[in-house]
């Protein structure tokens, strides 16, 4: 685990949503939270989010990977019911959750994001509103 600061954009008495450069700064103290990261979304990184109790997550897609393995954590955590969805690499900066937040265009969405509106080609930060207000 890393140690990061992270950005705190949205916040009410259960929930915020946060960015992250890196997955690998969560911990139980992100219980319930929106998760905007600019981790790629392989299966270690769903596996972490889980771990930590998030509420959602947004990451890269990391241009898809060998079978998919850069966001095998989407399909993960829909197992879990919790919404998930990856921004394009074309769109925003791997490393970079500001980037991820400000500049981040969906590519992919998992099921329990997909019921919360969440489609391709929309705002990552429209998509961190949806997760945090609905699920």
């Amino acid at each position: 685990m890393i140690h990061e600061i992270h950005k705190i954009v949205r916040e009410s008495e259960k929930s915020r949503i946060i960015i992250a450069d890196s997955a690998t700064s969560l911990t139980g103290e992100n219980k319930n939270d929106v998760v905007v990261d600019a981790s790629h979304c392989g299966i270690n990184v769903g596996q972490m989010m889980i771990a930590a109790g998030v509420k959602g997550m947004i990451g890269n897609d990391a241009g898809g990977g060998l079978e998919d393995a850069g966001i095998a954590a989407l399909k993960l955590m829909d197992e879990h019911g919790i919404p998930a969805a990856a921004v394009s690499r074309l769109s925003a900066e791997i490393g970079v959750g500001v980037d991820t937040y400000y500049s981040g265009v969906i590519s992919v969405a998992n099921e329990a994001a997909r019921k919360l509106g969440i489609r391709e080609g929309m705002p990552a930060r429209e998509a961190a509103d949806r997760m945090f207000e609905n699920s």
